[in-house]
């Protein structure tokens, strides 16, 4: 019998075994502490942040019209071009369910199958089978961390990756994905770095894809990235496609709605937009009533930031107070910004068995580096998002389970 499955993505999916002990710790009844849990719905209400009733803005006599536009209802487009204030007009965004959907509408816009996209490393590893079930491949470029400095990108594995993919390497590099902060990393990219991937990207003939979801919440850069429009948006040099959305800018992932603001040079731009209407129409995903309620969603945009970033700020200090004392073995990563910090611990064991060993002996679930494809060992991260007091929590068990295991042996 002929298999009737597409070969887009592998499978058998391979076995996560940290999953596969947690599940099963879970179901002993065992108290498992997620300390990467970044789900806001699953870790917010923030103090100092009101919590209306959102109910009261889809009561909405218009939710029950149905007005198909590609890019998504004026209303909410005029509303988002006027919070976002970068200059571009509201034709120029594009409502989408996710992010995740409008990477798959970039990837169908901008690839043929067998091209290729480069994407960041370390980083999110969703790009895998977002790109695989568009039959695109995955190309990385390194960043590379020297403490205390930061993240630094490795523009030479850009360069060699686009001469690769002309000279017939691998698929042909067709948009550089910039995640701005990046994550997990946390690091944005300054202004000489995008204007040297704006020159990268001009000169290849290539676009850029940028995720700016975390972009509102700086945190060791200080406000300078939110304030002082370090975003991608409106980005005439090359042809730039900027995604954000809800799930971050408001914490309200369930009610689905993101949106790509798209750039460049005229010609190009006008085609592309054209292009990807035909997309969009083929979907017409964006919900009526999420639409409807934007103007007033967006409103609650800046308060929601500013007491997030209040959490971020306090639970990063208590990590670092935590882990780098004198006699610590720990050491913080520079955390520009996003919701996530990253620790390197001792390696007298594999990452993977230390962090077996944390969820057995301490309960505590952090995930390792080798998720995000950290070229270190060993590295574990915590979510910045959680209430202090879990945050704590995790923070004595992890440092206490290292502390003890000292003596152990």
């Amino acid at each position: 019998m002929s298999d009737p499955f597409s070969r887009r993505l592998s499978w058998p999916a391979p076995a996560n075994s940290l999953s596969t002990t947690r599940a099963g710790l879970i179901a002993e009844g065992r108290d498992i502490l997620d300390w990467s849990d970044s789900n806001p719905r699953r870790v917010l209400p923030l103090e100092g942040y009101e919590y209306e009733n959102l109910a009261s803005l889809f009561d909405n006599p218009d939710n029950l019209r149905y007005e198909p536009d590609p890019r998504g209802l004026l209303r909410a487009r005029e509303a988002l071009a006027l919070h976002r204030g970068t200059g571009i007009g509201p034709r120029q965004y594009f409502l989408t369910a996710s992010s995740s959907e409008a990477y798959g509408w970039l990837f169908k816009l901008l690839c043929d199958p067998g091209d290729a996209i480069l994407v960041p490393r370390p980083g999110y590893p969703l790009f895998d089978y977002l790109a695989g079930l568009e039959s695109v491949q995955v190309s990385p470029w390194r960043l590379e961390y020297v403490h205390p400095h930061g993240w630094e990108i490795d523009f030479d594995s850009i360069e060699e990756a686009i001469a690769a993919g002309r000279r017939g390497e691998g698929g042909r590099i067709k948009a550089i994905v910039l995640i701005n902060p990046n994550n997990p990393t946390g690091s944005y990219i300054s202004e000489a770095e995008r204007e040297r991937f704006v020159s990268i990207a001009a000169r290849a003939g290539i676009a850029l894809i940028v995720d700016e979801v975390f972009l509102a919440f700086p945190v060791e850069a200080g406000e300078a990235p939110a304030r002082r429009g370090w975003s991608f948006e409106g980005e005439e040099g090359v042809l730039t496609f900027v995604l954000d959305g809800l799930s971050k800018s408001l914490g309200l992932p369930q009610l689905k709605l993101g949106w790509i603001a798209a750039s460049g040079p005229h010609r190009l731009l006008e085609e592309a937009m054209e292009r990807l209407e035909i997309i969009a129409d083929s979907y017409l995903s964006a919900g009526t009533p999420v639409m409807n309620a934007l103007p007033h969603l967006l409103e609650r945009a800046l308060p929601f930031a500013t007491a997030l970033r209040g959490r971020l700020a306090t639970n990063l200090a208590a990590l670092r107070r935590g882990l780098e004392h004198r006699s610590s073995p720990h050491r913080v990563y520079r955390c520009e910004g996003g919701w996530t910090a990253i620790i390197e611990s001792p390696r007298f064991l594999g990452e993977e068995e230390i962090a077996l060993r944390l969820l057995s002996e301490a309960g505590l679930w952090s995930q390792p580096g080798h998720f995000f494809d950290m070229e270190r060992e060993a590295i574990f991260t915590a979510s910045l998002i959680l209430p202090e007091a879990s945050f704590a929590e995790g923070l004595a068990r992890y440092a206490g389970w290292f502390t003890d295991e000292e003596y152990r042996s």
